[in-house]
């Protein structure tokens, strides 16, 4: 966090100042506060605790410190949405998808937390669609138009064979480029697979273009460990592979994220932390306004404090 006017924070210097006055008061105020009769306000006061007498002093000269604070201008790097971004969401729609290892099943369980993911998107990010089996397809081209994205996502339908690479590749040409090829704003590729590659090209030839371009690929791995002896993950009499080495080295080789998704609450974490970072972008931002509010809170409350422990005692 910085200042703008960052001079202005010297003024903070006049606080110390300020408790020292308030400290001598407090003393000359017991200094004379004999009395020969006293009432009952002066023994209230004597038997409250030393920070309840204190509290409202404090608060006003915390108040004191964030208006002055304000002043200056505070300025934070927060997250705010880049309209420029397109994030491409491939999903792995392989017969494999079946396996009940992850309840209802695989394909149900990555649609409900695809379709969330892309609801807490930014409306102004780009979003496309790609799924892949024996071979990709372009769903959705890069749109702002989010629903029709959810809507296609809820119609997705199991095919034969499992082709990661051409998911990859499909999901790299559907990104708007200019004229040399480049993406138009920072691009991002979320790639779910549960199985291993039998079909297409091989997704590690794929992960040069992608880093040519400057995409970021984050995988999904979903379903349990291989384990042979896991009923859930056998379907039609198959064993349901699942590559996780090339899902983690794709990622790693584009500065992305593997996600390993082994139950249905890791697979809507792995969404959720993606959301938080997708199509946003770090912009410094003042927040003046925060700390002015922050400010007034506590004069109020200091000046409510003070009203109050004068009607009680």
């Amino acid at each position: 966090m910085g200042f703008e006017f960052p001079l202005l924070l010297l003024l903070l210097l006049l606080l110390p100042l300020l408790a020292w006055a308030y400290q001598r008061r407090v003393q000359e105020g017991r200094a004379s506060g004999h009395v020969l009769y006293p009432g009952l306000a002066p023994l209230a006061r004597l038997s409250e605790p030393r920070w309840k007498r204190h509290l409202s002093a404090g608060l006003y000269g915390l108040a004191l410190a964030l208006a002055i604070a304000a002043l200056a201008r505070p300025q934070a790097v927060l997250p705010v949405p880049d309209p420029t971004a397109t994030v491409i969401v491939t999903i792995d729609i392989s017969l494999s998808m079946r396996a009940q290892d992850i309840q209802p099943t695989r394909l149900e369980a990555a649609k409900r937390e695809a379709k969330n993911f892309v609801e807490s998107l930014p409306d102004s990010v780009k979003v496309g669609l790609v799924s892949f089996a024996g071979y990709a397809t372009l769903e959705v081209e890069p749109t702002t138009d989010h629903r029709r994205v959810i809507d296609q996502i809820e119609l997705l339908q199991m095919a034969r064979r499992t082709a990661i690479g051409d998911g990859l590749l499909e999901s790299l040409k559907a990104i708007p480029k200019d004229e040399d090829g480049k993406p138009l704003g920072p691009s991002t590729v979320v790639l779910l697979s549960d199985g291993r590659t039998n079909s297409g090209v091989d997704p590690l030839e794929v992960v040069p273009f992608a880093k040519d371009m400057g995409v970021v690929v984050h995988t999904i791995g979903l379903g349990r460990r291989n384990n042979p002896s896991d009923p859930d993950q056998y379907w039609g009499g198959y064993w349901m592979q699942f590559d996780e080495e090339t899902l983690r080295a794709i990622a790693e080789a584009t500065g992305g994220q593997y996600y390993a998704a082994d139950s249905a609450e890791a697979l809507r974490q792995a969404y959720r932390n993606l959301g938080r970072t997708v199509g946003w972008k770090p912009q410094r931002t003042e927040i003046s306004g925060m700390f002015g509010l922050l400010a007034g809170v506590l004069l109020a409350s200091s000046l409510l404090f003070s009203n109050l422990r004068r009607q009680v005692v």
